[in-house]
Order: structure tokens, then C-alpha cells, then sequence
């Protein structure tokens, strides 16, 4: 896939402004629905039911992403920027919009699962289309801004969840995207134009996406359900995602129009880029899903708490990659890639000394997460964008966005199952009773007894799954070695 690229001088000055400004009011609407749905989903599991299938409400989103956006870096060359991303921000809403009506947990997974094939192009083309706009000294600069936007609705996002679960409902959380992508569809169609001279030719691998669909999904669910299935079961679904993603790679490369740019990570740079970011998207899922559960469930705190303290997480995480982008240019790569690593390092063994006590602990620790996660993020965007041609960079910048969605996909099935281990453990009636936990007003009814018994019990729990992030934030420091000195 060759990249259809838009030169800075084709647009006015004003026109480039607005298309800048559509990208990061994007941005922000996919960072406002992480930090509303990671606050609101304890609330939206104990009114549907099914904890059991809580990591699904995630990881089906996510694979929907990972596997459609090499297919939107795609279309975005053979169809230009403009239609694929209008295109995108549709059927986003549209499953939005659904999510909001869901009546039961598998209803709403479905839904998820239609907004995660809408949500595949968002962030990808947002940066595809700043790097295209934006000239190459200031290109740090202007995707700096893409992680301050993340910021904003760090603040903004937790607050929104909190008021709509508190007074109009829980559907709102997602309902809120519906005039947020309405206005971003209308500054891109006004100002975005892509010249049909600069579009290539070629086709969609539709084999190889369902090839890679069915590949990854039949790994999640052995993973997320392992505890509950049985061992022919397990194996059938091994047997399964081996054959399709094996299948998928001689696909990959027989065919001369592949979905993923294998050939860059040939290149030291683009694979550490993608190797770091396949390892911090599973850290980040882990995070944003399991530490509102743990505010809200162990320490019995409202969805405000929650948004609160993963707030404080994308705050540092912002502020971080915005200073950065101001120094990156005068830093070597390697030093930055390598204390960003040591910082995740840090702050995921605060995780695992937490108690019933430890809240400082606990925001503290998600600062220097934060700020190891901006950091990690911006140094290794800018060192893909910056490492390949530019007619590459679409290509390269799927890839990397490819490798951190199925990093939070297959991190969301792996600390789901471990979650799911530990509960099941306690016996059949405990995920029931986490329901309840889970629910503010059903909580304040549970006898002592239960509340002495099931605290501890989903504690221990997600200790389990904070010691498996551990793990994940120790292997990104070998990761960043790989990172050449120079660039």
C-alpha cells in the first residue's frame, strides 16, 4: 500500500487550521469514550448483568479496531482521506447510537462491536492526516497536540460519565459522541479535499481481513472463557487462530496488495516502535478497564472517583508528550524510549502494593504511569512517521496503530481471563455478587458478611491482574533498546 498524501501547500492556511482542528476535536471524542465507558461500565454491568462478559464490552471494540484499521489506511489511499474518514465517523456513531439502546450485556457487545469497526479509522487517520498537513519540523509539534487533547477530555470525560449516570442515564455516555462526530463530519467535508491525482490503485484483501479477524478473535476468546471451557474446546480454538493467522501471513506474502507493510519492520526503529506499542496498548487496556474496578469495587467508590483517578493518568499523560514535542528533536530517541520504560516500570509496581488505604499510592502511581505511557506514545509516533518515506507513512502508520490495537485486544482477553480465574476460584456465586458491588446503591444493602467476604476476594483478583501488567511494563525496557541512538 503506497500512501496517498496530501502536500501542506495544497491547502490554505485556514483550511489546514480547520482540518487540524476536526482531527484533535476527533481525537477527543475517542479519548472522552475511553475515560466515560472505563468510569461508566461498573454501572452499565450492574444494570444489564453478565460480569462475566465484561472484558468482552472491550475487547470486542478493540478487535473490531485492530482488524479495520489496516483496511482504512487502505481505502484511504485508493479513495482519499476525506471519503474514508466521513465513512468511518458514520458507522462510529452509528454503533454509538445502538450501544445507548442496548437491553442486555451480549446486546451491548454487539453494538461495541459495530462502533470498534467505525472507531478503526479515527485515530489513525486524525495522525495520518496532521502528518500530511503539517510540514516536518513542525510535525512533533502538531502530534504533541493530539496528546494534550487527550488531556482535556481526561477532565472533561469523567465528569460527563459521572452526570449522565447520576442523572439521564447510562446510554448518554455514549450518545455524547453522536454531535461530537456530527461536527467533525462537517469541518473535514468542508475543508478536506483530496486530489484524485494523488490516489493509487488497487484492491481490498477481504480473505485476508476475515482471515485475521476470525485469527484474533478465536485467540481472545480462548483466552478471556479458558477457565470455562472445556480442554477440547480450548484446543479447537487454538487450533483455529494458529491456522487462520498462519494462513493470513502466506496470504500476506503471496498477494501484491497486503493489509499490513510487514517489509518495515525491517527497519530497528519500526520494529521496537511496534513491538513497544503492541506491549503498552495491553498496559493501557489493563489499566483503563481494571483500575475504575478496582475505585469502585474494592475501595467502593462512585464512577467520579473513578474517572478521577484515570484522569490524573491521561493529565500526566498529556502534559508529558506536550513538553516533550517542544524538546523531542534536540533528545536522543533511545534515552527518552528507555526513562519512559523505567517510568512505566515504576509505576506498575505501585499497583501491586495496593491496599483499602493506598489511594495517594494509587494516584501517584497513575501519574508516572501517565506520564511513561505520553512519553512511549509520542517519541515512538514521531520516530515511524520520521523513519519511512512519505509515501510510507500511511502504510507505516496503520502498522503501528495495527500493533497497539491488537496489543489492548489480546491484553483485554488476557487480563479478562485472569480476572475471570481468580473470581471463579471464589465459587460460582461470586461474579453475582460483584455485581452488586459494583452498583453504589446495591452495595449500601449488602450485609457486612458479604461485603467482608467478596471485598478481598475481588482484590486479590486484581492484584492478579496488576501483577501480569507489571510483567508487560518490564518487557517495554529491552523494547527501547532496540531503539538505534540516532535517528
Amino acid at each position: 500500500m503506497q500512501g496517498m498524501n496530501v502536500a501542506p501547500n495544497v491547502l490554505t492556511n485556514a483550511a489546514r487550521r480547520n482540518v487540524v482542528a476536526a482531527m484533535l476535536i476527533a481525537t477527543f471524542m475517542v479519548a472522552a469514550e475511553v475515560t466515560v465507558i472505563s468510569t461508566a461500565m461498573p454501572t452499565i454491568v450492574a444494570r444489564l448483568g453478565g460480569f462475566d462478559l465484561f472484558t468482552w464490552a472491550f475487547g470486542i471494540y478493540l478487535l473490531g479496531q485492530a482488524v479495520t484499521t489496516p483496511i482504512y489506511g487502505r481505502l484511504a489511499d485508493l479513495y482519499g482521506r476525506r471519503t474514508v474518514y466521513l465513512c468511518s465517523t458514520a458507522v462510529f456513531l452509528v454503533g454509538s447510537l445502538l450501544c445507548g439502546v442496548a437491553w442486555s450485556m451480549p446486546a451491548l457487545i454487539v453494538f461495541r462491536a459495530i462502533q470498534g469497526l467505525g472507531g478503526g479509522g479515527l485515530v489513525p487517520l486524525a495522525t495520518i492526516i496532521i502528518g500530511d498537513v503539517s510540514a516536518p519540523p513542525d510535525r512533533a509539534r502538531m502530534l504533541s497536540y493530539v496528546s494534550g487533547i487527550w488531556g482535556i477530555a481526561a477532565i472533561i470525560g469523567p465528569l460527563l460519565g459521572s452526570l449522565c449516570v447520576g442523572t439521564v442515564g447510562w446510554p448518554f455516555v455514549f450518545w455524547i459522541n453522536l454531535p461530537i462526530g456530527v461536527v467533525t463530519m462537517a469541518v473535514v467535508w468542508r475543508n478536506l479535499h483530496d486530489p484524485v491525482s494523488q490516489r493509487v490503485a488497487g484492491r481490498i484483501d477481504v480473505a485476508g481481513a476475515i482471515l485475521l479477524a476470525v485469527g484474533i478473535g478465536a485467540g481472545m476468546a480462548t483466552l478471556v472463557q479458558w477457565e470455562t471451557l472445556s480442554t477440547t474446546t480450548i484446543t479447537a480454538l487454538l487450533v483455529l487462530a494458529a491456522l487462520c493467522l498462519g494462513v493470513f501471513g502466506v496470504r500476506e506474502r503471496q498477494t501484491t496488495d497486503p493489509m499490513l507493510a510487514l517489509q518495515l519492520l525491517r527497519l530497528p526503529v519500526i520494529l521496537a516502535a511496534n513491538a513497544s506499542t503492541l506491549l503498552c496498548g495491553a498496559l493501557i487496556i489493563g489499566l483503563t478497564a481494571f483500575v475504575p474496578a478496582w475505585v469502585q469495587g474494592v475501595l467502593g467508590d462512585n464512577a467520579l472517583a473513578a474517572g478521577f483517578i484515570l484522569g490524573v493518568m491521561t493529565v500526566c499523560w498529556s502534559s508529558t508528550a506536550m513538553i516533550l514535542g517542544r524538546t523531542l528533536g534536540r533528545l536522543p530517541n533511545r534515552s527518552v524510549a528507555l526513562v519512559a520504560s523505567i517510568a512505566l516500570v515504576v509505576g506498575s509496581a505501585g499497583l501491586l502494593v495496593l491496599s483499602r488505604d493506598s489511594v495517594v499510592l494509587l494516584v501517584v502511581a497513575s501519574a508516572i504511569l501517565g506520564a511513561g505511557l505520553g512519553s512511549t506514545s509520542l517519541v515512538f509516533t514521531v520516530a515511524v512517521q520520521m523513519a519511512v518515506s512519505q509515501a510510507d507513512r500511511g502504510r507505516a502508520t496503520s502498522l503501528y496503530y495495527f500493533s497497539r490495537l491488537v496489543g489492548q485486544a489480546v491484553g483485554a482477553a488476557a487480563f479478562g481471563g485472569i480476572l475471570n480465574a481468580g473470581l471463579s476460584a471464589a465459587g460460582p456465586e461470586a461474579h453475582g455478587a460483584l455485581r452488586a458491588l459494583m452498583d453504589p446503591a446495591s452495595r449500601l444493602t449488602l450485609p457486612l458478611d458479604d461485603l467482608v467476604r467478596w471485598v478481598p476476594t475481588l482484590g486479590n483478583a486484581l492484584h492478579q491482574v496488576f501483577t501480569f501488567a507489571f510483567g508487560l511494563a518490564i518487557l517495554c525496557v529491552p523494547v527501547a533498546l532496540i531503539v538505534p541512538r540516532r535517528r
